[in-house]
């Protein structure tokens, strides 16, 4: 049996759309540049949450920038891909450099002549430490078996958020505005620490509701305001935005 080639059964130009159509597929790639800026940190675990500030947002904290990196894409990379995937180059250079986060600062999407997102970024480090409460969870447990006057919202109390929290609420006023401070006991995002802040709250004019600042996961401010009903002292919901879950918060 005799073949015949591949010339004689189709045309040079249905050739050459093949030959380009195959590179296409079979080529991709991911190609990044990194700049520092100053001297490395720490690096970071693998599993360590790196958190990233869109275009639009300003960071929450101050902070420095490590380093400057652009992420692109290579010579014949698969037309598609996912932002994520750009967003994983960076959060692994973050760690591997000691940064907290990542802040984009332009991100252009795939086009006619551009298959993959491009991305470019600082690498930062917060410069200031987060607002700490000074009270151990056996120091907590000694105030609230102490004689005095609560206030409804003082206790130990589980959340789910990103991450499960436990957090301590009590009385304080050492920030203009607040009368109570909720705190972490303890959490399964490594980045928070017990005592961490986590929401600044005052006492409305009406009975039962209060007011204040959610601190997220990434230390994004959210403001707050909700009731604990006279009849359901042990739960209370925080309802971040519309579009979010609320957040339920059980007395321990």
């Amino acid at each position: 049996m005799k073949f015949r080639k591949l010339s004689d059964v189709m045309g040079a130009k249905q050739l050459f759309s093949l030959v380009g159509l195959a590179g296409l597929l079979v080529g991709c790639g991911t190609v990044s540049n990194y700049s520092a800026l100053i001297e490395d940190g720490t690096p970071k675990p693998a599993d360590h949450p790196i958190y990233v500030y869109p275009v639009e947002l300003r960071v929450p904290r101050p902070a420095e920038v490590v380093g400057e990196m652009d992420v692109g894409e290579s010579l014949f990379t698969v037309y598609g891909g996912s932002l994520e995937d750009e967003l994983k180059t960076l959060q692994k250079k973050a760690r591997q450099v000691g940064a907290d986060a990542v802040k984009l600062t332009s991100v252009e999407e795939p086009d006619f002549m551009h298959s993959k997102h491009r991305v470019e970024a600082k690498l930062i480090r917060f410069t200031e430490k987060w607002e700490n409460f000074p009270m151990t969870e056996a120091n907590l447990k000694l105030y609230l078996q102490a004689d005095r006057d609560f206030d409804p919202l003082e206790g130990i109390w589980v959340t789910q958020d990103t991450s499960t929290n436990r957090v301590g609420i009590v009385k304080d006023t050492k920030k203009p505005g607040r009368t109570l401070i909720a705190f972490i006991l303890n959490s399964t995002n490594p980045t928070w620490q017990p005592g961490d802040k986590k929401m600044d709250l005052a006492n409305d004019n009406r009975p039962g509701v209060y007011r204040g600042s959610y601190y997220l996961d990434d230390y994004r401010q959210q403001s707050v305001a909700f009731r604990m009903r006279a009849d359901s002292t042990n739960t209370f919901m925080i309802q971040l935005s519309q579009d979010t879950v609320p957040l339920f918060f059980v007395r321990e």
